[in-house]
């Protein structure tokens, strides 16, 4: 009954609006047939890559259904008009797995290729690329030999001198199983790319205008889940269009707008499960990153080369720190944390997360001090909970400057032992003004210390320090009290576990902290702050 009340729904759509729906089934199908009827559907792939789809159009896949090899649709939606590609019936998702198939006059295998199109949706599928038995390739390195696979991708999309292209949405999918190139980032679950011609005067500025990524499973993907980069990347921290650059480049920085990574989940992908280059006001909230970098050196998500990021309501646990035996390229890992805003980054907003067990780190702000054009500025990190990250919580590397750091939440348990809770490190130089407000020290670990290398205008102020800690820094409103969370224990309650870091009622902590210009006035659970802030990231409700 289902099934006939949506066929009558498409149908009706047909008549009224002038949209196709076109149905594939893999066992019932033939592509003789003109596949607008649900009961005649068509069946191939290849029959799909030849229809010149229109806005509004739909192509469904039937439910438990499996198909091999590549699609590349064509034609492009409308505003609020988009073409559709999805699934109908009942049962699993339809699986699409290209098996390291390419396509003609391609050189790279992927599942779903977009090329210069806009106006997209693709949702309720499972999406894999996978290769058994793949026989490596060797790949020559500096100190070492590797063998990798070939790169693969689930879903590519790809923007060549287009100008703007608009509103390209991936919802509901579950993208796995891709056993893709582990030397290269530029290939796993869905990589998006802007590029150009090889003659400059052929170029045309282009980026994206609506990437969306919303209620998707990507899992078992090598080497990322989700990416992407544009030719359209160089500039400095103040330079303007057309400005020749210290490395002899023009600035052309022309980001993507409205890139929007909302409700998803990232596990075991082979290094960094998300990393959002080239766009201004990323949006990243209520993600999942779990057991990442199981292969090879990546933090679990950053920003690179971007615009005001906000990061929020995000999870980041167990990325998996590489030794030297067991990464693919044989050196141990370096980034290997819960999240990262990286250079070329201006005013990234890191709030209201739980990062914890990660490997190498909670979180990490960076900057190559060695390039002339790199720089971090303006950084927040904020009303975060970070528990039990191993050999350091913060680790501010390189030449970054006005870094704020306050009402957070630094939990090291007994089992994290000689932690930097701080680290600010050495890349071709080290931080400036970084200040650090309102945040919860905590330390049951033994010999865990703070870490600061040549760092300059280094700013402490209403801060607790609570357990053994070497090397505290100077601090006006130091307090060394116990801030009596609700519980510094393993919970046996039906709370959420980062709800032990709430204060109770005596804490020492409750209206101890100090105003901060800009600050949200909402806490980690969306409390209001009313009159003096409390110090952590919970504000105590009276």
């Amino acid at each position: 009954m289902k099934q006939l009340i949506t066929c009558f729904i498409q149908l009706f759509s047909v008549i009224l609006l002038g949209q196709t729906t076109y149905f594939v089934d893999d066992l019932m199908g033939n592509d003789a047939n003109t596949g607008i009827k649900v009961e005649a559907p068509l069946k191939s792939l290849a029959k799909i890559n030849r229809i010149d789809l229109q806005p509004g159009d739909s192509v469904l896949f039937r439910r438990g259904g499996q198909w091999v090899g590549n699609l590349v649709p064509r034609g492009s939606g409308a505003l609020e008009n988009r073409i559709v590609i999805g699934a109908y019936g009942s049962g699993e998702a339809p699986v699409l797995n290209a098996k390291g198939k390419i396509a003609h006059n391609e050189n790279v295998s992927y599942t779903i290729r977009l090329f210069n199109q806009e106006y997209i949706e693709i949702r309720d599928m499972k999406i894999k690329n996978h290769v058994p038995a793949e026989s490596p390739r060797k790949l020559v390195l500096k100190n070492a030999v590797a063998y990798v696979n070939a790169p693969k991708m689930g879903i590519y999309i790809e923007g060549k001198d287009c100008g703007t292209l608009h509103d390209i949405q991936l919802v509901n999918l579950e993208i796995c199983d891709v056993n893709g190139d582990m030397s290269t980032k530029h290939n796993g679950g869905v990589f998006a790319e802007i590029t150009w011609n090889g003659e400059a005067a052929k170029r045309v500025k282009s980026n994206f205008d609506g990437l969306y990524l919303e209620g998707c499973y990507i899992h078992d993907v090598d080497r990322t889940g989700w990416s992407n980069i544009s030719v359209w990347d160089n500039r400095s921290l103040v330079s303007t269009w057309g400005q020749t650059l210290a490395n002899g480049k023009s600035h052309n920085w022309y980001p993507s707008l409205n890139v929007v990574i909302r409700n998803n989940r990232f596990e075991k992908c082979g290094a960094n499960a998300l990393i959002v280059r080239v766009a201004k006001s990323p949006l990243v909230e209520y993600c999942v990153f779990t057991h990442n970098g199981l292969k090879g050196s990546g933090n679990a998500s950053f920003p690179f080369n971007c615009d005001d990021a906000l990061f929020q309501y995000n999870e980041a646990s167990f990325t998996f720190y590489n030794t030297a035996a067991n990464s693919w390229n044989h050196k141990p890992d370096v980034d290997a944390g819960g999240f990262d805003s990286d250079w070329n980054c201006k005013n990234t907003v890191i709030q209201y997360n739980y990062s914890h067990h990660n490997g190498h780190g909670g979180i990490l702000i960076c900057c190559d001090g060695g390039s002339k054009t790199s720089f971090n500025d303006g950084t927040i990190v904020r009303y975060n909970i970070f528990e039990s990250n191993n050999h350091h919580v913060v680790r501010n590397s390189g030449t970054t400057t006005n870094t704020s750091i306050y009402n957070n939440v630094f939990f090291s348990g007994m089992e994290n032992d000689s932690v930097q809770l701080l680290y600010h490190k050495n890349w071709g130089g080290f931080p400036d003004t970084t200040t650090y407000k309102n945040n919860i020290f905590y330390s049951l670990g033994k010999g865990n210390f703070f870490e600061f290398g040549e760092s300059t205008n280094t700013v402490f102020k209403a801060n607790t320090f609570y357990g053994d800690i070497k090397n505290e820094p100077k601090d006006l409103g130091k307090s060394k009290k116990n801030p009596m969370f609700k519980s510094a224990v393993a919970s046996k309650t039906n709370w959420k576990s980062y709800l032990r870091f709430m204060l109770k009622t005596a804490s020492p902590e409750v209206d101890n902290g100090v105003e901060i210009e800009g600050c949200p006035m909402k806490d980690f659970l969306g409390n209001p702050i009313i009159g003096k802030p409390d110090r952590g990231a919970f504000e105590f409700q009276h």
